[in-house]
């Protein structure tokens, strides 16, 4: 792990993209797995898939109608035809077809070749087996031709997306029952500390229940993630050394909350290297979440987070979905935030970036959103942050924030979310 001694080393608090930086060289991209594509949706793709086939795989009515000569459609041909065939949708047309004639045709019927144009149904007359056309038409009209949405050998998935259903609707449509995807990355996440219970257990005079780990499984229950619950362990280093060296063999990933601030009960870190493993303590220059560690157990990354329960959220967007991202191989784009409008003040000290709960109080006549911040907000703190529409984000150098000047938000649930 020199290369973090190295980088660290140079200034005492770390900004946000060297942290990154350091994690992303150190990330390894899992393999591969082959899986039906009705269990694919939200899961990554591992390479390109091309169309075996155009789509339509023949020329289509697009609707209900009749079909004409195309030859008639070119003169402009007008009046009373005979009609001389019907084709349905899964049908096979009749022979060839005469000019003079018309042929009824429903929606997704086969076009049979010599028809030029489809005219839908509510624009002509129909006597018996003859039709009346009494307007021309363009060639071309209401015929879906072949190959004109999906060509043969298109890229119908790009590699390293994320899959949907418009995506499995098209696989299928191509003719794939399976698709190749980045296997689920393994991620265990575990809360360190004394003082933790867990929900519903009894309370001690001095414990509180624990809200990292519900609160990360929640975030990071992705379709492209296995979660394991690590569970809660104590303050004693060999203990916790020994539960890493054990655990972490089988994970990709493990995610650690508490123990890591450099106190001489914070064992993170020093749990970390006598499990086998690297770990780093990296001062972030980030409010809340300035205590950070990442390191390499084995082929598992390590990181650590704050034990306050905001620092720990804060964390988890900032560093944990970009490694996950990193490692499933989709390359990363940064989350630019829309512009919002202080209206009120927002306190700030320079030197870190902060991420401030805010909530939305309305917009600027100019339909710029207004927000102000939470009242009595704090790392350890969660009501404010469940009240909360997302965060404003105060740049390092700027001082406080006054009322009208702009900022950064991201709004929880869309574009600061896994």
């Amino acid at each position: 792990m020199r290369w973090i001694e190295d980088q660290c080393a140079a200034q005492a608090s770390s900004p946000i993209s060297s942290a990154l930086d350091l994690m992303a060289d150190c990330a390894r991209i899992v393999e591969s797995e082959v899986i039906p594509i009705q269990a694919a949706s939200g899961r990554i793709s591992a390479a390109a898939v091309e169309s075996h086939m155009a789509l339509p795989r023949f020329s289509q009515s697009a609707m209900d109608g009749y079909g004409f000569h195309r030859a008639d459609v070119a003169a402009k041909v007008t009046g009373s035809f005979p009609i001389v065939g019907r084709v349905h949708a899964g049908g096979v047309p009749p022979g060839a077809m005469d000019r003079g004639t018309a042929i009824r045709l429903l929606t997704g019927a086969a076009v049979p070749p010599e028809v030029g144009a489809v005219v839908m149904e509510e624009r002509v007359q129909r006597s018996g087996e003859t039709v009346e056309l009494q307007h021309p038409v363009r060639l071309g009209d209401n015929v879906r031709c072949r190959g004109e949405d999906v060509g043969l050998h298109d890229v119908v998935l790009p590699p390293r997306k994320r899959i949907d259903p418009r995506h499995v609707a098209l696989l299928a449509a191509t003719g794939y029952r399976t698709v190749e995807v980045v296997r689920r990355i393994k991620v265990g996440l575990l809360s360190t500390g004394n003082e933790l219970t867990e929900a519903g257990q009894p309370l001690s005079a001095t414990s509180v229940f624990d809200s990292n780990r519900p609160m990360l499984m929640s975030l990071l229950s992705q379709p492209h993630v296995e979660l394991t619950d690590l569970d809660l362990i104590g303050d004693d280093l060999d203990s916790y050394a020994a539960y890493l060296h054990d655990r972490h063999q089988s994970l990709d990933v493990i995610v650690t909350t508490g123990g890591v601030s450099g106190s001489d009960a914070d064992y993170t870190v020093r749990a970390v290297e006598m499990a086998g493993g690297q770990s780093q303590r990296i001062a972030l220059a980030v409010k809340p979440g300035k205590p950070f560690a990442f390191g390499r157990l084995g082929a598992c990354s390590v990181v650590s987070l704050p034990g306050n329960p905001m620092a720990a959220l804060i964390g988890a967007l900032l560093f944990v979905r970009p490694l996950l991202l990193t490692m499933s191989g989709v390359p990363q784009a940064p989350r630019p935030g829309i512009a919002a409008q202080a209206s009120a003040p927002f306190v700030h000290r320079p030197r870190r970036t902060e991420f401030v709960p805010a909530i939305e109080v309305g917009s600027s006549t100019s339909g710029i959103p207004l927000i102000r911040p939470v009242s009595g907000a704090g790392s350890a703190r969660l009501m404010s942050l469940s009240l909360a529409d997302g965060l404003a984000v105060i740049p390092a150098g700027e001082t406080d924030i006054v009322p009208g000047a702009s900022l950064l938000f991201h709004r929880f649930g869309s574009d600061f979310s896994l």
